[in-house]
């Protein structure tokens, strides 16, 4: 007896440290929603949870539920839906900046990256956020990550993209880094910024080179070759390349360079853009011929914009994705489905097809018998409710992986051993 207290206290823990998953958790009694492979939203109301933290069975409203479980959750009629998935985040910088800020032309230390790292996924995770995808990931962040992990105080998933090859290589050497620590943190891809003339990263020099010298009256080189060189070179060890494009005269040399690599790098790449503005609508027919992932940057569109690129991503069959750009402010993960007019779409672009592009599907993303158990009760159902009512959502409680790590001052009870 009493050990089964101690497992039911350690199993309903919210601080910072989480808890075990649980093994055989039911939450009923809820108004959940989640969406299918194709898009189509699926309503339920109960969940069954293995001890493995994935998704074991979904009950319809009225379907008969186990007797025996090992602990069970009256979830009061509440909404459940998908941890979110914000699809393009500077979490260290924002970390340090808000949290941990170091002195003028200081670094910060270890320690305080570590503390500021803890302490943004709570405010994070108090937002319904439950995986980032972290661009620009240098090895002193991820460090900072394998640190947290080793804790046991890495509450949220992080999928990073490298901010330089150097880091690429130092943090994950010939390829991607598999999943990490149950599913919580992994290194992808490149990070790339590309403006039409010259991207931002570039390849790694050998130790001791110095830069070439500059020729005045040598030709320009050409300005596609530079991302080509970095496309290349992220692709021929299967990372996956996120472009940055803050310029739209720079999709076409873009478009024209993936599909030039695309016949040497074959297989299903994703090639991934991050898009700071809305593309044009031709534009979606070649992303999706390309076989490309879209992220729109920032991620709330005005009111009159909001129609087309959900419209033109319809048509095309392009999967978007939502990011927040957050380097400094907080995101705000709800303002693009307040925004969209096509709620369902606005709703994949933030779990199912966020997790798509990060090739994190099959994982996280939807409520689907197998994925992990990353969900959030929220107090208003988001497809029904109206743009003033979403941007004023509650987020009650925050799973991920079956594991209870943030819990707001509710009437929602834990857990109860059984």
């Amino acid at each position: 007896m009493k050990s089964a207290l101690v497992a039911a206290l350690a199993c309903v823990a919210v601080s910072l440290a989480p808890a075990p998953a649980c093994a055989d958790t039911l939450i009923d009694n809820i108004n959940g929603l989640t969406l299918n492979a194709d898009g189509s939203v699926q309503r339920f109301g109960g969940v069954l949870i293995d001890d493995s933290g994935r998704i074991q069975q979904l009950y319809r409203s009225g379907e008969k539920r186990p007797q025996r479980v090992d602990y069970r959750l009256d979830g009061k009629g509440q909404v459940m839906m998908p941890g979110l998935i914000d699809s393009h985040i500077e979490l260290m910088r924002l970390a340090v900046t808000r949290i941990a800020p170091p002195a003028p032309g200081a670094r910060p230390r270890p320690e305080d990256r570590d503390q500021a790292l803890v302490d943004i996924q709570k405010l994070l995770l108090e937002r319904g956020i439950t995986t980032v995808i972290d661009m620009g990931t240098t090895i002193e962040d991820w460090q900072a990550y394998r640190r947290a992990g080793d804790a046991d105080t890495l509450l949220m998933r992080i999928i990073g993209y490298a901010a330089t090859v150097d880091d690429m290589v130092l943090i994950a050497g010939p390829r991607p880094t598999p999943w990490l620590y149950d599913d919580h943190l992994r290194l992808i891809g490149l990070r790339i910024a590309f403006d039409g003339a010259q991207p931002a990263a570039a390849p790694a020099r050998p130790a001791g080179a110095k830069p070439l010298a500059a020729r005045p009256s040598a030709r320009p080189p050409e300005p596609t070759i530079p991302l080509k060189n970095l496309l290349s070179r992220a692709g021929i060890d299967g990372f996956q390349p996120a472009i940055r494009v803050r310029n739209p005269a720079a999709l076409p040399a873009l478009f024209d360079s993936i599909a030039e690599l695309s016949q040497t790098y074959k297989g299903e790449r994703r090639w991934r853009l991050d898009l700071g503005f809305r593309p044009a609508p031709d534009d979606f027919g070649r992303i999706a011929a390309g076989g490309m992932a879209l992220t729109l940057l920032p991620a709330l569109p005005s009111a009159t914009d909001s129609a087309l690129p959900v419209s033109g991503v319809a048509v095309a069959k392009v999967r978007l994705a939502y990011g927040s750009a957050a380097r400094g402010a907080l995101p705000d993960p709800f303002a693009p489905l307040a925004a969209a007019l096509p709620r369902e779409e606005a709703l994949a672009a933030s779990t199912s097809d966020a997790a798509w592009a990060a090739f994190a599907d099959g994982r996280i993303g939807r409520l689907a018998i197998g994925q992990r158990a990353d969900f959030i009760l929220v107090d208003r159902d988001p497809l029904l409710a109206s743009s003033g009512e979403l941007r004023a959502i509650r987020v009650l409680q925050t799973w991920v992986g079956g594991r209870m790590v943030y819990r707001a001052n509710t009437d929602l009870a834990p857990p109860r051993a059984r």
